[in-house]
């Protein structure tokens, strides 16, 4: 049953469409909240490691900020144009901002809606947010020098199209920051493909432990959210896409049938 639906959920001919009524639901739901991340976040293995330290209204979502952290800070952002593909609420978009220093930052999502909550929460110099499709950016051939992309592929219909317009707007040997989690046994086909597209793989990495640490530290503040502020007849589902204990993605990873990866790949 669980495998039945991580297949459907990730390999669907209509997941993008899926995905995309997903969010501009679950965003009408949290239109009045500042939940800014919708990421499973990231913790470090060794306990006495130190969090982020950030401002403290931010710091309740630390750990999905902490998965930005490590996918975005293995090069220096400083003084670069930035893209974040997939932006969803703009929290990684606004953390790179503040905290690594870009020149330009630009948040893009396919939902009409996060991209609405993103223009009116996340309000800094040199930050913008616009709808967008990640298998058809509608920016010129080399307008970047880095592309960040975390936990969003897995909604698109066609990874290769994605793959080829993040190459297209790379500048030259320009920086792809890629993280997300597939079926164990289409994480190859995902490197293949990253290959095929012309990219150079700096770093790869699977980070499924650290996720699955930050779910557990995690589960309680995120049930308490979904009780608090989304209609009963989705909590369910709410619990899914958050990855609570017990759903079929946490489960997927607890029993390594998921696996979670991070690529530092440059053109």
């Amino acid at each position: 049953m669980l495998k039945q639906f991580l297949s459907y959920l990730l390999d669907s001919p209509f997941r993008k469409f899926i995905w995309k009524i997903w969010y501009n639901s679950l965003t009408s739901n949290l239109i009045n909240m500042k939940i800014t991340f919708l990421n499973y976040g990231y913790a470090d293995l060794n306990s006495h490691a130190k969090l982020l330290e950030l401002k403290d209204s931010e710091q309740n979502e630390v750990y999905c900020a902490q998965l930005y952290h490590h996918v975005a800070s293995f090069i220096p952002l400083n003084g670069l144009d930035v893209l974040e593909v997939g932006c969803g609420r703009g929290g990684g978009s606004s953390y790179i901002q503040l905290y690594l220093n870009p020149q330009t930052m630009t948040g893009v999502d396919l939902s009409e809606s996060n991209i609405n909550f993103c223009q009116k929460q996340h309000i800094s110099p040199h930050l913008n947010f616009c709808v967008g499709d990640a298998e058809s950016l509608q920016f010129t051939d080399h307008s970047f020098d880095a592309v960040v992309n975390v936990e969003s592929s897995h909604c698109y219909a066609s990874i290769e199209k994605f793959f080829a317009e993040v190459f297209r707007i790379l500048r030259p040997n320009g920086h792809f920051l890629f993280a997300d989690f597939r079926p164990k046994a289409a994480t190859n086909d995902i490197k293949k493909k990253l290959e095929l597209s012309g990219f150079k793989i700096l770093k790869s990495e699977v980070i499924t432990e650290n996720v699955i640490k930050a779910m557990d530290i995690e589960n309680k503040r995120k049930i308490a959210t979904i009780t608090e502020n989304v209609p009963k007849y989705l909590h369910t589902i709410a619990t899914w896409f958050a990855g609570c204990q017990g759903t079929p993605i946490y489960e997927g990873f607890k029993n390594q049938d998921v696996e979670y990866f991070y690529y530092v790949l440059q053109k």
